[in-house]
């Protein structure tokens, strides 16, 4: 199937694009920070569309003035409006007040919504810590000798005690109240350290592959693509 004038154009603007953002692997240029700014401003009022389409509309402006409600020709109604949904008037007005932060009389307003919104945040962290942090704990609690259907799993049983060696010298690496003076104690603190460089360089290594990963993407668009996009129009 062969593509329209302006899905080509789009393509070749792609590559175009990406070539600018890749620029910046020689050095910072006007034709780097160009495409930058274009991205930034695109990604912003894309979220402005986005926001109102996916979920002030449908969620909020659209039950609230009752147009989810069908009238029928003989009269009747779909459903009874919900005069509960008044009350997302609140939010609205409190969000509101964020625009307050430009006048500088009524700034004041402002701040009390972004205090609000500080402490109901420290809130749900808090919680969201515990509710994290607990199952982990929990979880932390395993048997050193697995035993399943009468006789000991020796693969997991070993699983289970690196992951105990793991956690007690991590965990006694941290401990810098506490005088590692002994060879034992010494000892302990570098494994300790050596078990979390290891995870680390696991952590780096799996974010180098997703990044390989839209890199080969990305050259595979201008290797295909973009080049067949310019053929086709030259």
């Amino acid at each position: 199937m062969e593509k329209s004038y302006f899905d080509l154009l789009i393509i070749i603007i792609g590559g175009i694009s990406t070539l600018a953002i890749f620029s910046f692997l020689i050095k910072e240029n006007v034709f780097y920070r160009f495409f930058e700014h274009l991205f930034i401003g695109i990604s912003a009022a894309l979220g402005v569309i986005l926001t109102f389409k996916n979920f002030l509309w449908p969620k909020v402006f659209y039950p609230l003035f009752g147009l989810d409600i069908v009238t029928y020709p003989d009269g009747t109604i779909s459903k009874e409006y919900n005069y509960e949904l008044l009350l997302l008037i609140i939010p609205i007005i409190l969000g509101l007040f964020y625009y307050f932060i430009y006048s500088k009389k009524h700034a004041w307003l402002a701040k009390l919504v972004i205090g609000l919104s500080l402490g109901v945040s420290g809130g749900l962290a808090f919680k969201g810590f515990f509710n994290q942090a607990i199952p982990q704990i929990v979880s932390s609690f395993k048997p050193l000798v697995v035993i399943l259907e009468g006789s000991v799993n020796y693969l997991q049983s070993f699983n289970n005690i690196v992951f105990l060696i793991t956690l007690l010298s991590v965990m006694y690496y941290f401990f810098f109240t506490i005088k590692q003076e002994s060879k034992v104690s010494k000892g302990i603190s570098k494994l300790g350290r050596y078990l979390m460089m290891i995870c680390f360089g696991a952590f780096f290594g799996s974010t180098i592959m997703a990044r390989l990963s839209l890199l080969v993407e990305r050259l595979g668009f201008l290797m295909t693509d973009w080049i067949g996009a310019i053929k086709e129009i030259f």
